[in-house]
């Protein structure tokens, strides 16, 4: 076979040709998208949230590396220290939060009794007093325990056919069973998680190459487009990804202090759970409260003399209502922006949806999984109607200021007028009154 290169000598391909192609390629890639389980999806999207996160501490380790002159070098070793930086983290959060979380959890463990004992008491109590309507007289408990299907004892022997030693068996072979189960899926977590590592390597180092290989795979005419829709992207996962981290950090020291004031069991798990939950739009703060409440009411403050009932549950849930209103004031607009602005009916839909598509991930990730459809819904619009791509940036002094910047400029603003734009009416009339007045003086 000599070197010489051989020549393509097919005629292009038609147009129908081309269309034929593309939706064979289109439906054969969807088929294999369909294919994949739930379990292998949820580990690709969160190799890539986690990789996305990580990526401005491996841009920063990156830009300061300047004795590295090699690309791959330089960012590889920004990713290894921010793996560094990552795990000494978490060991310092091990040591510090785990044994106190664990401690709180096993003192929980032990009052659930008592406190399911006491919930069942106030029950039995609040039932058993009677209620008069016109001539009859009703004791909700009675009519209860009257309906509750409540069987017998049984009182025949054991079973004559079974021996103990197939007991025996059946036992054995239940717990070898279960142990096969056990091992198998420690070695499968534990090779998935090996790949997560390995993916996320890959997608720290090299994800702003896999992204300008992405943009210079399109058209040319579209580039600057696609650039744009990656700038919008950025702009909401970053505030939703990173600014829920920092929500969640930010209620759940919120919700540490205002439980120690209050004197609620088991501060640092409600702290926890109100921290996670925070992922959750519109129903996580909810959520964190239902437990709070349910301590209020089952267990007395130990530091504010109240004592367990209706009236420290109301404290509580005011407690936590001032904590959720206070994060929606002043911590919402200044972290989350307007990146999704989404009305809370279409939160909730989207909740539901991710719910029964991708479990817990679909509900962490409806919010900006919508606001990315509308971005892309947008676009298209655009393009089918010829309107605006992308909404015009507001200008500086058109954006929204805090209280305080709004106070400062009502009352300079009528101390201190301030001039129309030049060239308008208004500004013509402000400068011929002036001029009037200084050749009349």
């Amino acid at each position: 076979m000599s070197g010489r290169v051989p020549t393509v000598t097919s005629p292009p391909w038609s147009k129908p040709t081309k269309t034929i192609v593309t939706l064979v390629m289109v439906v054969l890639l969807l088929g294999l998208l369909m294919r994949i389980d739930a379990a292998t999806w949820t580990s690709l999207v969160l190799t890539v949230v986690f990789a996305y996160l990580l990526s401005p501490l491996v841009n920063f380790f990156e830009h300061r590396l300047y004795g590295l002159h090699h690309y791959e070098s330089r960012r590889t070793l920004a990713v290894l220290m921010t793996w560094l930086v990552l795990f000494g983290l978490m060991g310092i959060v091990v040591g510090l939060i785990v044994p106190a979380t664990l401690s709180q959890l096993r003192q929980f463990a032990e009052d659930v009794p008592d406190l399911m004992e006491s919930t069942q008491g106030d029950i039995e109590e609040f039932l058993s007093q009677p209620i008069t309507i016109g001539d009859f007289t009703i004791v909700p408990w009675e009519e209860i325990q009257g309906l509750m299907p409540f069987g017998e004892e049984t009182t025949d022997g054991t079973n004559g056919d079974s021996t103990f030693s197939d007991t025996l068996q059946s036992a054995l072979f239940s717990i070898s069973d279960s142990a096969l189960t056990v091992v198998g899926g420690a070695v499968s977590v534990v090779v998935s998680t090996f790949l997560a590592l390995v993916m996320m390597f890959y997608i720290m180092r090299d994800g702003p190459t896999f992204i300008d290989y992405f943009v210079r795979a399109t058209p040319e005419s579209y580039r600057g487009d696609i650039l744009r829709l990656f700038h919008e992207l950025g702009l909401i996962w970053n505030a939703y990804l990173r600014g829920q981290i920092m929500l969640g950090v930010a209620v759940g020291s919120a919700t540490y202090v205002v439980t120690l004031i209050l004197g609620l069991p088991q501060s640092l798990l409600l702290a926890i759970l109100a921290g996670f939950l925070e992922f959750i739009p519109n129903l996580g703060p909810t959520l964190s409260a239902i437990p709070a409440v349910l301590f209020a009411l089952t267990s007395p403050s130990s530091t504010v003399g109240l004592d367990a009932g209706l009236a420290f549950a109301l404290v509580t849930a005011g407690a936590y209502m001032a904590i959720q209103q206070l994060e929606a004031i002043f911590l919402v607009p200044r972290i989350l922006g307007n990146s999704l602005d989404l009305h809370p009916l279409v939160v909730l839909v989207a909740i539901l949806i991710g719910s029964s598509l991708a479990g817990l991930l679909g509900v962490i990730l409806a919010a900006p999984t919508v606001a990315t459809l509308r971005l892309f819904g947008r676009y298209v619009r655009g393009k089918l109607l010829d309107e605006e791509l992308f909404p015009a940036v507001a200008p500086y002094s058109a954006q929204q200021r805090g209280m305080v910047y709004q106070v400062m400029h009502y009352f300079l603003s009528k101390r201190f007028p301030v001039l129309p734009p030049s060239g308008t009416e208004d500004w013509q009339r402000i400068t011929s009154g002036s001029t009037d007045r200084a050749q009349e003086s």
